[in-house]
């Protein structure tokens, strides 16, 4: 019998620098906005496998490639802003995104680029990032969150705590869409607030189902003597007694 299902390998980068404190999505900051809609992502698609890369001024792999949707949430929920940043490497963390990638033997790989700023760290430029993933076949959705322009960003404050000071936080679209162009994908997404970045989610779930085939074979062994004769020695002793 033949079976026919849909997947491929995703790699999930974060912007966890610390504009994503900024909370145009209230109730939550950017980073949390972030992380819900990736959960409900990854909960869309249980047969792929997916990795989750944050950056940064650097950038690390959180989870290696895993069917393990358990774990991945979990490393989803254990991602933080990196307060101490001093810039955003988003090179960085897309190469570091493609090398999860470059071995996959999936029919269809991808990554889903998600950042709020401006490249202004790290030693590899985001378009050779994506110029590298273009060689492995890597398709990349960058997704640009905020609403731009002064938004309301926390500040410590030494005598009532928390306050929200309207703070400029830029947003280079214009990088992220020449990614989405050199990669095949045509144009980067915006995301202004959590509706807008679920609707950006569904579509990328939308585009990005590919089949794959499994045969499931039945062998079948005849196992009724093991019952049979037992059963016949039962009833020649009845029929004894």
């Amino acid at each position: 019998r033949d079976y026919r299902q849909k997947g491929v390998d995703i790699v999930l980068a974060v912007d966890c620098s610390g504009s994503m404190l900024a909370m145009d999505f209230a109730p939550d900051n950017r980073l949390r906005a972030a992380v819900n809609v990736a959960r409900e992502f990854i909960q869309s698609r249980p047969n792929d496998r997916f990795a989750l890369v944050a950056f940064s001024e650097y950038a690390i792999t959180q989870s290696p490639l895993t069917f393990d949707h358990t774990a991945m949430q979990n490393q989803l929920e254990k991602l933080e802003v990196n307060v101490e940043a001093s810039g955003t490497a988003i090179g960085m963390g897309l190469a570091k995104a493609v090398a999860r990638l470059k071995t996959s033997h999936a029919r269809s790989k991808l990554i889903i680029l998600i950042t709020d700023g401006v490249n202004n760290s790290g030693e590899i430029d985001p378009i050779h990032a994506a110029e590298i993933a273009k060689s492995y076949g890597i398709r990349v959705y960058p997704i640009g969150v905020g609403t731009g322009g002064y938004v309301d960003f926390p500040v410590q404050h030494p005598l009532f705590g928390i306050t929200y000071q309207k703070v400029l936080i830029e947003l280079d679209m214009a990088t992220l869409n020449r990614i989405a162009e050199i990669t095949g994908t045509k144009q980067a997404s915006t995301a202004g607030n959590s509706a807008q970045f679920a609707e950006v989610m569904r579509q990328i779930d939308h585009l990005e189902k590919t089949e794959f085939q499994a045969k499931l074979k039945h062998n079948w062994k005849p196992r009724f003597a093991v019952f049979l004769w037992p059963g016949l020695l039962l009833m020649l002793i009845i029929l004894f007694l």
